[in-house]
């Protein structure tokens, strides 16, 4: 979508440094956002993207915000978290179905590509099409026309995948109603896509490259038997309540909103003396109503991390070092400064397998909730060893705190 132009907060002359590259791009970019702090990033945010870019077609900028253990240290930690709270603050919404159409103007969304070790925030901003060419002809539909898609993106090798892989893809790569519910909202933007596609060939329009490659690789037909296969999936996850509690207060809000909305139609309707409407309505609220109540009696579930064992393993591995670490009052040994050199490895190692454990179209939010679940969990073991360990060697000195071996 395009947003309506808004006396701009600085003129470009004004601006410098990153903020001026950045409105004076005409195609996708990628920044390193390395030794930003939160003030600067703030102010890179609202110099770039407070006001719409005029650009030829639809951009989109990608941002390194952090890393493994070999990069880490050039960046804040809580680096993408500020750039996401300033971007909010503009207006921006956080959509992890986005791509670089315009339709996607206005939003970010975050990626962690566990082959390069690196965390991105890609930016689609507010944007006003201009012309690409000579005048006549075209109009705003046919110059803002998006992008079919991010080749390599989820919603993209879902698209062209052979049916079987996609039902393989749906239980490998993600877990959740939510998540289930993302990728058929990015097979319907994909589906209509191809559609457009198809229309410019029966007007024989040339296809872009994207396009075509989309067109030889796949069929409508082929996409319509996904989006029928998952909507049943998912609804089927409703039913036997395999939702979260998150997903269970979604659904049961969705369902009282439409719920009283059907009931203030039909007071309405029966006001107004026309039965066969009420009828209809009524109908509707006692299977709205039954629906609620199946929500309602589901207890929630909580969806485990792939690698959770393994992980679980590594921290309770993890935590006694870093107790040890932070001891105090006295130098480490040389054993022991050995085994604490063994952290930066066991920290990769879990990052490694916690990101190999992120789901499809998982947030931020909820990826780093059940991280800490986990994490939780495996301080709750370490604890309960220690203090079983402590019992059973008995009364020797009094003292609390951790006790650390030699």
């Amino acid at each position: 979508r395009t947003s309506p132009l808004t006396p701009p907060m600085a003129a470009l002359t004004e601006l410098s440094g990153l903020s001026k590259e950045i409105r004076e791009a005409t195609e996708s970019e990628q920044f390193d956002l390395g030794g930003y702090d939160q003030q600067q990033l703030d102010k890179l945010v609202k110099e770039a993207f407070t006001d719409p870019l005029e650009v030829p077609e639809m951009v989109r900028f990608t941002f390194v915000v952090g890393g493994g253990s070999k990069v880490r240290q050039k960046y804040d930690p809580n680096l993408q978290k500020y750039m996401s709270k300033s971007l909010q603050d503009i207006g921006f919404n956080l959509d992890n179905t986005a791509c670089c159409a315009v339709e996607c103007a206005e939003t970010y969304k975050t990626q962690h590509d566990t082959d390069k070790n690196l965390k991105f925030l890609h930016v689609f901003p507010r944007v006003i099409i201009t012309s690409g060419g000579a005048g006549g002809g075209g109009g705003a539909a046919e110059e803002a026309a998006p992008a079919l898609s991010d080749l390599g993106s989820p919603g993209y090798l879902a698209t062209v995948c052979e049916f079987a892989t996609f039902q393989k893809m749906v239980q490998s790569k993600t877990q959740s109603w939510t998540q289930r519910k993302a990728l058929m909202a990015e097979l319907q933007e994909r589906k209509a896509a191809f559609d457009a596609a198809e229309q410019k060939m029966m007007r024989m329009e040339p296809l872009t490259d994207e396009e075509q490659e989309l067109y030889d690789l796949t069929s409508g037909d082929a996409i319509q038997e996904k989006l029928t296969w998952l909507s049943a999936h998912c609804k089927a996850m409703v039913e036997n309540g395999e939702i979260t509690m998150g997903e269970k207060q979604q659904l049961r809000e969705q369902v009282g909103e439409k719920l009283t909305a059907a009931r203030e139609e039909l007071a309405a309707a029966e006001a107004e003396n026309k039965p066969k409407k009420a009828e209809k309505l009524t109908q509707a609220i006692t299977n709205l109503s039954a629906r609620h109540a199946m929500i309602m009696e589901h207890t929630p579930i909580r969806h485990p991390l792939k690698h959770e064992q393994a992980i679980v393993k590594l921290r309770r591995e993890l935590i006694p070092l870093q107790q040890l670490e932070a001891t105090k009052g006295r130098l480490l040994t040389m054993a022991e400064t050995k085994k604490v050199g063994a952290i930066p490895d066991l920290i990769d190692e879990i990052e490694q397998l916690e990101n190999d454990s992120r789901a499809w179209f998982e947030d931020d939010t909820e990826f780093n909730a059940r991280c800490d679940t986990v994490a939780n969990a495996a301080v709750k073991l370490v604890q309960k060893s220690q203090k079983a360990a402590a019992k059973k060697k008995g009364g020797s000195g009094g003292g609390g705190g951790w006790k650390t071996a030699r």
